[in-house]
């Protein structure tokens, strides 16, 4: 349930605290004093889209906050675990919307998106306006009905998660079946690319050695010639780097002993010595040994240009990827080799997914044809008592393939005429024929739906009188299991309240802002009189009022 509501700088409100209770709380005020605000800051708490240009002063954020007592809702604390947020009593939700149109959502003070919003709210708050009759008419919230009052949602959720497995596994069988489709000339095709890359024999270090060699057959005879040179300059000339390193090392000795820096230095040209002569011998080495075959040269340069080839081919760029490529052809074959065994795993997973499903749908259809009767004759019960003594209601029941929503697309047929057939709503119901019908649904699903908080939007739009004293007396009535918000134009339903807000322009300011404040005592029965007679004359009504007030709270 809300216990506590803050709106800032949203449309006509500046700001505003709205603590709540349990039990019945109206709402009432002038058209247009600002009832539907407040029903849209909750709106918007509960996950719907904002903007901008709602904002009550353009250059500042508009802020909007909501505690709820959620511990007596155990199942809401699943939802809290599958969207990943702590689930904490109370649960405060805030939605911040910036003048640039940009929201963010906290939950206990955790960022979340609007999805998880929206899955949250609407376990918590149950919305309904004058233009949500609509929904009769759908076969989602008839069948929503009809799953309540039967108490499926255990069954319902079990059918689901099959439903999901065998539309998964339909889709994995379909997706098989067109690889077969596609014969076996996608088949030669993988098999020709494989043979190439296998004939190929890659192998990782292949192409820089390749390279290397073909670059050294191509320059053999420059090659040749200066590795004899840098050989004679290193040893065999008359005055080699060799001797003169030598030489150099005899004149360090000789100043060793004068010195330690002049021994340092005996260190560093020895060292450099040995590896001046280790170098001369290796390059002399090379000289000697270096040759170069032509018809090697041939080969290497074949190799080179098959492997160029290749990686052109396939556009790729190392020889690495040449093999991950020729090992992922090999795989994509071993696959179409067992593609028959594949698909009659798939069949058989989509056969048995199927059956499941199919065999909780048939039970959720026979627990749906068990309510059918107790739900109309609750109904035209509860619509008798609101005014409409003819009203009949029938089932227009049709069997569909399998769904998300089981085998069953389900109408509810409404009369509020006598020898009048029953017809969908649009057809033939008065607004305050479809308000009531509405109210005297929601009166039934409360029974069966642990919703903590329930907001009426004039739902007793159409009616007056006795029937009107009997909507309170049945929101009454709901408001002992659920917190119900009544926004109400009637007087019989405001008297019927545990608590009374009155909403209300104030035209102090330079601007118009929308106040509210709770009434009590005399204060209340001012305005539910004012609600009957207007301003000048509701003080003789004021007596009547105070005897209606006792006899909704005796």
């Amino acid at each position: 349930m809300i216990k506590h509501l803050h709106i800032q700088n949203y449309a006509l409100i500046d700001s505003i605290n709205l603590s709540l209770s349990n039990g019945l709380s109206v709402i009432t005020g002038e058209t247009g004093a600002g009832k539907s605000i407040l029903l849209g800051a909750i709106s918007l708490l509960m996950g719907a889209r904002s903007d901008g240009k709602s904002l009550f002063d353009p250059e500042k954020k508009c802020i909007i906050e909501g505690t709820f007592s959620v511990a007596p809702y155990p199942h809401i604390q699943q939802i809290f675990e599958e969207e990943g947020i702590d689930f904490e009593e109370p649960c405060i939700i805030r939605r911040e919307i910036n003048p640039q149109g940009k929201s963010r959502t906290f939950v206990n003070d955790s960022p979340v998106n609007l999805d998880s919003l929206k899955k949250i709210g609407q376990e918590l708050v149950d919305i309904h306006s004058q233009q949500d009759t609509w929904w009769l008419a759908n076969t989602d919230f008839t069948l929503e009905l009809v799953d309540s009052f039967a108490q499926n949602q255990t069954l319902k959720l079990a059918y689901q998660t099959s439903y999901r497995l065998y539309n998964q596994a339909t889709k994995d069988l379909q997706a098989l079946q067109k690889k077969a489709a596609e014969g076996t000339q996608g088949l030669d095709f993988l098999q020709f690319q494989f043979q190439e890359l296998s004939d190929a024999n890659l192998l990782p270090t292949e192409y820089e050695t390749l390279r290397s060699q073909v670059e050294k057959g191509q320059n053999a005879e420059q090659i040749n010639e200066r590795l004899a040179q840098l050989a004679n300059l290193m040893s065999a000339a008359d005055i080699s780097t060799v001797e003169q390193m030598r030489a150099a090392l005899q004149q360090v000795n000789v100043l060793s002993k004068f010195g330690e820096d002049y021994a340092s230095w005996q260190k560093r040209l020895e060292s450099i010595w040995l590896e001046t002569k280790d170098l001369a011998n290796e390059i002399e080495r090379e000289a000697e040994n270096f040759q170069s075959d032509p018809n090697e040269l041939i080969q290497s340069q074949q190799r080179l240009d098959l492997l160029n080839r290749l990686l052109q081919k396939y556009q790729l760029r190392e020889i690495d990827q040449l093999i991950q490529l020729r090992d992922d052809i090999d795989n994509q074959i071993s696959s179409h080799a067992n593609l028959d065994e594949a698909l009659a795993l798939a069949e058989k997973q989509v056969a048995s997914t199927f059956k499941l499903a199919q065999t909780q749908a048939a039970q959720l259809q026979a627990n749906r044809r068990e309510v059918y009767q107790p739900i109309t004759q609750k109904l035209q019960e509860s619509l008798q008592a609101l005014g409409i003594p003819n009203a009949t209601l029938d089932w227009e029941i049709r069997e569909q393939e399998i769904q998300m929503s089981g085998i069953d697309k389900i109408q509810l047929l409404f009369s509020a005429n006598k020898g009048l057939a029953p017809k969908p709503f649009r057809q033939i119901a008065s607004g305050g024929e479809m308000s009531r019908l509405m109210l005297s649904i929601k009166h039934l699903l409360a029974e069966k739906r642990a919703m903590p908080t329930l907001i009426l939007d004039e739902i007793d739009t159409g009616v007056s009188g006795e029937i009107a004293i009997k909507i309170g007396q049945m929101l009454t009535q709901m408001s002992h299991s659920h917190q119900i918000i009544a926004i109400t134009h009637l007087p019989q339903i405001a008297a019927a309240g545990a608590h009374h807000w009155f909403v209300y322009k104030d035209h102090a300011g330079e601007k118009t802002v929308s106040s509210l404040r709770e009434l009590k005592g005399e204060d209340r029965v001012d305005e539910i009189a004012k609600m009957i007679g207007g301003t000048k004359g509701y003080v003789e009504l004021k007596e009547n009022v105070r005897k209606l007030i006792q006899s909704n709270h005796a």
